[in-house]
């Protein structure tokens, strides 16, 4: 669910590629999509000590992918009640807002993770290879969601 959306409007929003992120502290899920074909497909996982190294590595995939617009997953409680990192999400946005000026959208990311855990539960690779793909399958499913509504 679209929960807010900077001062641009989705119906004037330029064609091209969108960038999904699946905010966490420890990592950081990317997804990239387009608004044209309406599709999002896993990307990579950061996983960074420093936020100076996550920001290094998010300019260099709006370097390579030129996107035109930014979707960031926003956690809430099933009760609807903020999580403690929807305010860290939300001040990672506004960092994304500022730094690439582009049209910033939350969304709702409830049960992401758990249905990113699903989609490759039979898959037969190692702990921590499944954490950081689920990171990137969470960003895919922030964004396809996203695409779904515009």
């Amino acid at each position: 669910m679209l929960i807010s959306q900077n001062h641009y409007s989705s119906q004037n929003q330029t064609e091209g590629n969108i960038i999904g992120f699946d905010f966490g502290e420890k990592r950081i899920g990317v997804a990239i999509g387009n608004n044209i074909s309406k599709s999002a497909q896993a990307l990579i996982t950061i996983e960074s000590a420093s936020s100076n190294q996550k920001f290094e590595a998010i300019q260099k995939i709006m370097d390579e992918w030129q996107p035109v617009s930014i979707v960031v997953g926003v956690p809430f409680n099933v009760d609807g009640s903020e999580h403690k990192v929807t305010n860290l999400c939300k001040k990672f946005a506004k960092q994304l807002e500022q730094k690439y000026a582009l049209p910033i959208h939350l969304i709702d990311e409830r049960y992401t993770s758990i249905e990113a855990s699903y989609e490759i539960h039979d898959k037969k690779i190692d702990l921590k290879k499944k954490k950081l793909l689920i990171d990137q399958i969470a960003a895919k499913i922030i964004l396809q969601s996203y695409l779904d509504q515009i």
